[in-house]
């Protein structure tokens, strides 16, 4: 096992260096980058002019495998009814708020939108409403009634009180795209009709405001298929497109974020799927721009549909097995081109036979900050795209929220062995006094931090000789020079390089401070 890991280590580290030297070009700056006091991740090769013996490791959220909701009051449980896959969460006055997918099947289904709140995040209430009638009573959480395809809550920072929370849905059976607005993120109206052109949009759609486009971006379903006239036969899949908007109506600027590339067509064998058809297409993608800084990242929801298999139900042909769906990550500087990580495994993989989350693990929009950590709320099944439950289930489906915490910008680290390695940033403009790193080092290891010139020569006083040794385990240790009060203020706003050393660690991120 330990072989074989690190075989897939080294298949992504070379993927990832192709990676980066394809798009050298596209990302070389002209002069100096000017980073202020924003936090710098090592997501990708932006702030690396030259690296040796450092790996880029992506890091799994930990998950616990607890329910923390669940449909487990009388009227969520009617034959039938489950939660869906496309529900949100907001952090959002104190209160961790998640608007869920009430979904009872029959026919297409019939979903309704629900609410829950929590003050810690891990225990819910789910407040009675009042508002819409289930079986004759109004006595339940539901927020928006009708057949709709879940929703999508997010706050519009651009929009009067009226309308500052937004949802947007599929609508049953007339599959039209409707959103929806309130001014408490309970009370909700029929707001516009979205037309964001032929593709289809049935998955969950993410919409936010985008300072630096300063419009609204839309990331929502896009089939490549000759049943929608948008691709020549045989072609027939699932993409994720990225749409702008002035006024939430009218959507252009379409382009393809994520799809089914190379790798992905030729995973297996052509003849386990029918021509057209790849092993795995992109149901849809959580996508979010990481702590008001220009770095995008994306959860995509790879759905798997490779296996040949028959069920008793019906023949579900060559493209039925496994029908599940985990979550892939990727990253972007514009919001429109995204790269892959780590693609030889998920960011979050299916969960153990027989749970909760078996078949279906869908990250809910958006990551939450509690403290130094994310905490990732997901939706999950163990029955799959194709109603096929989990065979170790028992016969009993589940269907819940859960959560999975990751380190704050723990995304992806910059990892070196005990024999050491380096990096090396381009030059850059900051500004404030002091230099903290994101960082673990365990017992052995350290990051040490040289300050270079514009001809890369050492700063005098903040040279590998003088610097002190970085050892702990913290989102924010302070990087020190023997010999200084360590205040490197009065090189704020000219070009330097920083060269980091790192030894048996992982360094995530360093922000300079005031």
């Amino acid at each position: 096992m330990q072989h074989s890991d690190k075989i897939q280590r080294c298949v992504w580290a070379v993927l990832l260096l192709f990676s980066w030297s394809t798009s050298a070009a596209a990302h070389e700056p002209h002069g100096p980058i000017k980073i202020g006091s924003r936090k710098q991740l090592f997501m990708d090769d932006y702030l690396v002019e030259s690296s040796d013996g450092v790996e880029w490791v992506m890091n799994p959220p930990q998950r616990d495998g607890r329910v923390l909701l669940t449909n487990d009051q009388p009227w969520e449980s009617l034959p039938g009814m489950a939660l869906g896959i496309y529900c949100s969460v907001i952090k959002d006055n104190g209160l961790v708020r998640i608007w869920y997918d009430l979904w009872q099947q029959g026919g297409r289904g019939h979903g309704r939108l629900a609410y829950a709140e929590s003050q810690d995040g891990l225990h819910f209430t789910k407040p009675i409403q009042n508002q819409y009638a289930i079986n004759g009573s109004k006595e339940n959480n539901i927020v928006i009634p009708g057949s709709i395809g879940g929703g999508s809550v997010w706050i519009d920072p651009q929009a009067p009180q009226e309308h500052r929370y937004k949802n947007q849905a599929k609508i049953y059976p007339s599959f039209e795209f409707q959103m929806y607005s309130s001014p408490d993120g309970l009370h909700w109206k029929p707001y516009l009709q979205p037309d964001p052109g032929p593709g289809g949009w049935d998955s969950q759609s993410i919409i936010f405001w985008d300072p630096p486009v300063k419009r609204y971006a839309l990331f929502t379903r896009f089939w490549k298929s000759h049943r929608h006239k948008t691709s020549p036969a045989p072609n027939d899949f699932r993409t994720v497109r990225r749409l702008e908007s002035d006024d939430l109506q009218h959507w252009d600027n379409q382009t393809i974020a994520m799809q089914p590339d190379t790798a992905d067509w030729a995973r297996y064998s052509t003849t386990a799927t029918p021509p057209g058809k790849p092993p795995v297409d992109y149901y849809g993608a959580t996508v979010f721009r990481y702590d008001e800084q220009s770095l995008y990242i994306m959860l995509a929801h790879a759905y798997w549909h490779w296996i040949p298999r028959q069920t008793k139900e019906k023949d579900l042909g060559p493209t039925g097995g496994p029908a599940a769906i985990d979550v892939r990550l990727a990253v972007s500087r514009d919001g429109v081109q995204f790269r892959r990580l780590a693609r030889s495994k998920p960011f979050m993989a299916l969960g153990p036979a027989g749970h909760f989350d078996s078949r279906f693990v869908w990250a809910m929009p958006n990551p939450v900050r509690m403290g130094d950590e994310l905490w990732i709320y997901y939706a999950g099944s163990n029955r799959d795209h194709d109603n096929v439950l989990d065979p170790a289930a028992n016969g009993k489906l589940q269907t819940g929220i859960g959560r999975a915490v990751l380190r704050l910008d723990g995304f992806v680290s910059a990892d070196a062995d005990h024999t050491g390695g380096q990096i090396t940033t381009p030059l850059v403009i900051f500004s404030g006094k002091q230099l903290e790193l994101n960082v673990d080092t365990s017992g052995g290891g350290s990051v040490t931090v040289e300050l270079l010139d514009a001809h890369e020569q050492p700063i005098p006083g903040f040279s590998q000789d003088h610097a002190v040794p970085v050892n702990g385990n913290s989102v924010r240790l302070p990087v020190e020079w023997a010999g200084t009060d360590s205040d490197i203020s009065q090189w704020a706003g000219k070009p330097v390089k920083l060269r980091f050393r790192l030894r048996e660690c992982k360094l995530y991120a360093f922000q300079f401070v005031k």
